[in-house]
């Protein structure tokens, strides 16, 4: 509750008591790493985990497959997440072409927006038509601004997670093949967690470590402390991490919104082997975040003082999966189960003095966005001879999403209480069933060994509102349109590699891919007539007759090795995408709406796009060359695509605005005898690019024009001895003013005080560095 009407520069962070899972994870974190530094733990060896620098890599997560099935994957491995200094999910594609995370940046929508990374962008597509999963289950979508008329702007973004928890992150680009998962639109990026087998082995039993580390961005301190065992047939591992910081530097003349900030990340699992080919582990992963944010940014006539927001992030996971391997039944050769509970929760209580008809009020706005989701699955595989094999699976999952908003505005003169309660959507629960087969068949080709691999992906979604009731109470008639629904599709997908020697090969693709409109785009509200206390007034609302998107992908490759060392990737590929949903300005509707006078916008399947382009990778070690070269290497990838879309509703047509601009990044590193010690220097050439107008949406605002540049950094690591590392890089080498294209491709050109600040606050950092100190048993 706001105790004055004078606003802090900066907030104070939350510190609030610990919740009942991070109790339940402590005692687990404990119990683990007592049995870690039991007997046997002194003799334990350090870890070294393998060197990855970007390369790519195609395999999917849980199958190995014919290298063709998902064209490109980059894998990041947690060494080369480590040497990007990747504290939250905006540095982890920091060297990939025509990858990139977009931000919704602190202070960019309305006071009672929240901040924070919204997806990935991945061939010129972005937002909720991107799929993220970590372990194989599904994140939740970011939630679009409830006042936007933009379908890709978010209030919620989707950071759930602390990148110290995966030991690899799998970015897939494009409309992948039928397999198990969560299929994204346009790509695909699954966080896969460490797991105990990545510490121990028959000659280690035990592990222990301790990492602290220091991000000058954001004055940001890690604490690191892993520790695993062995004990019999069970193995047990346990990760935790608290980060704590302040708002991400600048290079621009206007300093970022001050942003207080903590997080803890907590990571349990269990593992038992038994003598029969079976595995049956346990997994309690947990996350949550505070931030205490001060938008000075909105300060102003109605806001005097500025905007204070508090926000609290919360995931908590416990899954149970079941490994299968050598069967000898005839219905599968290995098959994984799992079951699963996910309970994903944003909590925003935003508050300010706020001064309108010249009437001074204290407004306390909470708004929130909670996903709660259970499910179950299976994938098996069945080889049925030396050249035909078989991958085939289901899923099931149940999930309750809702959107509250209660403002409790309080007069200031006369302490009276406004209370105004407008959930941003219905309250919804969904049941979805989905089922995939896919078949591996091996032949001669010209002499030649090629595979082809055809697949098939259904899926059910049955949406089920709740509390209407309390849905819109000032436009009744929205409340009418929302009914029980379901959707169903069936996508296929084929895929073809041909090996023209063992170190050549080529692939094609064709994959159909769908995205099922969301909860909130079906029944998001927002209106103005609680605010005027007018009987008209304007609108936001969904639409349950939305359709689903589609997208149909061709993609064309080669994988190399042409010499010793060498391997080199590239590929062509060709999206179109239809039935876009974005917002659309309707005509007036005085039989339905009769007091919605002044605007009323809902989304529609108006959009279609198309989008093409190349991208391509090499990476050598110049030992295999030249022995004098030795632990010398070299990465280099670059990336060109275009996109053209078209709004169905006005037939204008022009470039998607979410389309990447060229980008190319090389890496050259050198690894001592033993990793010793390894420095790498890299170097990111991004192009300059205009950001167009939004055609899909129908928005013509000129925008800020992104000014291409190269970004420098040099990273090492120090084995100081046998259980001592120290990593440190230094970023921005070159201290150059820049812009990210994804994040600031939205804003307005600078043509007021306003706008300029906007532009200057959204420079990304100048020269900065990070340090991280590890010790290791």
């Amino acid at each position: 509750m706001t105790s004055s009407t004078h606003t802090p520069a900066r907030a104070s962070a939350r510190r609030p008591a610990a919740s009942p899972l991070r109790r339940v994870l402590g005692t687990t974190l404990n119990a683990t790493l007592l049995a870690v530094i039991g007997p046997g733990a002194a003799h334990a060896q350090s870890l070294r985990a393998p060197q990855q620098l970007s390369a790519i890599v195609v395999t999917p997560a849980r199958e190995k497959v014919p290298d063709a099935l998902q064209g490109s994957v980059v894998v990041i491995g947690a060494e080369e997440l480590a040497r990007r200094n990747a504290g939250d999910m905006s540095a982890i594609a920091r060297y990939e072409p025509l990858v990139s995370v977009p931000a919704a940046l602190s202070g960019s929508g309305s006071v009672w927006d929240g901040a924070g990374n919204t997806g990935f962008n991945i061939r010129g597509v972005e937002g909720n038509r991107v799929s993220l999963d970590i372990d194989g289950i599904a994140l939740p979508d970011a939630a679009p601004k409830p006042d936007g008329t933009a379908m890709n702007t978010f209030g919620i973004g989707r950071d759930y997670f602390d990148p110290a928890m995966f030991r690899e992150v799998r970015i897939g680009s494009g409309t992948g093949a039928a397999a198990a998962g969560t299929p994204g639109l346009a790509g695909k990026v699954a966080f896969v967690t460490k797991s105990p087998g990545d510490y121990l082995s028959d000659d280690k039993r035990s592990y222990l470590a301790y990492a602290l580390g220091y991000s000058d961005a954001n004055k940001s301190r890690s604490h690191n402390l892993t520790g695993a065992a062995r004990m019999g047939a069970l193995d047990a591992l346990a990760v935790a991490v608290h980060r704590s910081g302040k708002e991400t530097a600048n290079k621009g003349s206007v300093a970022a919104n001050p942003d207080d900030w903590d997080s803890n990340a907590l990571l349990a699992k269990f593992q038992w082997v038994s003598s029969h080919g079976q595995r049956i582990g346990l997994t309690l992963d947990g996350y949550e975040r505070d931030n205490a944010r001060s938008y000075v940014n909105k300060t102003g006539g109605a806001y005097p003082d500025g905007v204070l927001q508090d926000s609290h992030t919360r995931r908590t996971r416990v899954s149970l999966e079941h490994r299968i391997t050598g069967a000898t039944h005839g219905l599968f050769d290995t098959l994984e189960s799992r079951i699963y509970m996910q309970d994903a929760k944003v909590d925003d209580r935003t508050r300010a003095r706020y001064i309108t008809g010249n009437q001074p009020y204290l407004r306390n706005i909470d708004t929130g966005y909670f996903n709660k989701s259970a499910g179950a699955g299976a994938d098996a595989t069945l080889k049925l001879g030396e050249s035909l094999g078989l991958a085939y699976g289901a899923a099931y999952e149940r999930s309750e999403t809702r959107r509250p908003w209660v403002e409790d505005r309080t007069v200031i003169a006369s302490g009276a209480h406004q209370i105004l309660m407008k959930n941003r959507m219905a309250d919804m629960d969904s049941d979805k069933a989905s089922a995939y087969l896919r078949g591996e068949f091996g032949f001669a080709l010209g002499g030649y060994a090629a595979t082809l691999t055809p697949g098939l992906r259904g899926e059910y979604r049955k949406l089920t509102p709740k509390n209407l009731a309390g849905y819109l109470i000032a436009v009744p008639a929205a409340a009418g349109e929302i009914k029980t629904g379901s959707d169903a599709y069936a996508t296929p997908s084929l895929n073809m590699s041909v090996a023209l020697a063992p170190d050549l090969s080529v692939y094609a693709r064709l994959n159909r891919g769908a995205r099922l409109p969301t909860a909130a785009e079906r029944t998001g509200t927002y209106d103005s007539f609680s605010y005027t206390g007018s009987g008209v007034g304007y609108a936001v609302l969904g639409n349950p007759n939305l359709k689903k998107e589609t997208s149909q992908a061709f993609e064309a490759g080669i994988k190399s090795s042409p010499a010793k060392g060498m391997q080199l990737s590239a590929s062509l590929f060709r999206t179109q995408y239809k039935n876009f949903i974005d917002y659309v300005a309707q005509a007036p509707d005085p039989v339905n709406y009769p007091t919605i006078t002044r605007g009323l916008y809902r989304p529609q399947n108006n959009g279609s796009a198309r989008t093409w382009g190349g991208e391509a990778s090499l990476r050598a070690e110049l030992g295999a060359w030249s022995a004098p070269l030795a632990g010398y290497s070299i990465v280099a990838a670059a990336g060109v695509s275009h996109g053209k879309a078209r709004d169905n509703s006005t037939g204008k047509e022009g470039e998607l605005a979410s389309t990447l601009p060229r980008k190319a990044s090389a890496t050259i590193a050198y690894d001592a005898p033993d990793d010793a010690y390894g420095v790498s220097l890299s170097a990111v050439a991004t192009a300059g690019k205009q950001p167009a107008p939004d055609t899909v949406g129908d928005v013509g605002t000129r925008r800020f024009r992104i000014a291409g540049a190269t970004v420098a950094d040099l990273a090492a690591y120090w084995n100081v001895g046998k259980h001592v590392k120290l990593h440190v890089g230094i970023y921005n080498l070159g201290d150059k003013r820049y812009w990210d294209y994804a994040s600031s491709r939205t804003l307005a050109a600078g043509v007021d005080a306003s706008t300029l600040a906007d532009i200057e606050r959204q420079a990304r950092p100048g020269r900065n560095a990070a340090a991280m100190l590890a010790f290791q048993y």
